[in-house]
């Protein structure tokens, strides 16, 4: 797959060619034609999630979701869910998987003005999402950047399903049970470090941004601002 490079940081690039542009504007299309059309693809509510992420790998892992009259949030250890390790360089990594949400610590919830906690939640999160290309890093060597890591860029489509329950068993009637769609940017972040460990995905953000569905050129401008955002906080949970 074709990369960009993304200006004012070596170390990161946008992933994706016309027609992985395309794939995902359709996914997008697709999600928001089930959201208008109320179609019975999902049994529940479908809810867009406007802002939020997942995160996985390092540590200070899980996620938090929101959107209209919604919020999730939980806590859980998580490795990168997407991975190479050891990874050759030069080759596509497809940041597309599936992440299932069951036997997670507990969490908290807001849905209609209505509020749990703790809740422990139960689902499926589909993400449809483009590739980068594997950097090449010498055994030990740090990353261009400020933490030692090289950072990808890429685009996604979301799809998923959550319900939550008053206790671990995931058992009786839930409390709310909903459809989920989004999309966003996801950055994978690299390193080389221990060097008997090859180079490897250390941590995989999925940040939703509705405006990624879509990148037109003025979409830029906001993927900029996105990435400021995603880096700001990565040297705040590091630190």
């Amino acid at each position: 797959m074709k990369t960009l490079p993304f200006p004012g940081n070596p170390g990161a690039s946008f992933g994706g060619g016309l027609p992985q542009m395309r794939r995902l504007l359709c996914s997008g299309l697709i999600a928001l034609g089930l959201v208008i059309s109320g179609s019975t693809a999902f049994a529940d509510p479908v809810r867009i999630v406007r802002f939020g992420d997942v995160w996985t790998g390092n540590y200070d892992t899980g996620f938090n979701l929101a959107g209209t009259n919604f919020s999730f949030m939980v806590s859980q250890w998580l490795d990168p869910i997407v991975n190479c390790g050891p990874c050759t360089p030069g080759a596509a990594l497809d940041l597309s998987t599936t992440l299932l949400v069951r036997d997670w610590e507990a969490g908290r919830a807001q849905v209609n003005g209505q509020s749990w906690e703790p809740v422990f939640f139960s689902g499926s999160f589909d993400f449809d999402a483009g590739s980068v290309i594997v950097p090449d890093m010498p055994p030990g060597q740090s990353g261009p950047d400020a933490e030692g890591l090289t950072r990808l860029f890429s685009t996604f489509a979301f799809t998923g399903t959550l319900a939550g329950f008053s206790n671990p068993g995931l058992t009786g009637t839930p409390l709310f049970s909903t459809g989920l769609v989004g999309s966003g940017w996801v950055v994978a972040a690299f390193s080389n470090y221990p060097p008997e460990s090859g180079i490897h995905v250390l941590q995989l953000d999925y940040h939703f941004d509705n405006v990624a569905a879509t990148p037109e050129p003025g979409s830029m401008l906001l993927f900029g601002s996105g990435v400021a955002a995603i880096a700001a906080r990565w040297r705040k949970r590091r630190t």
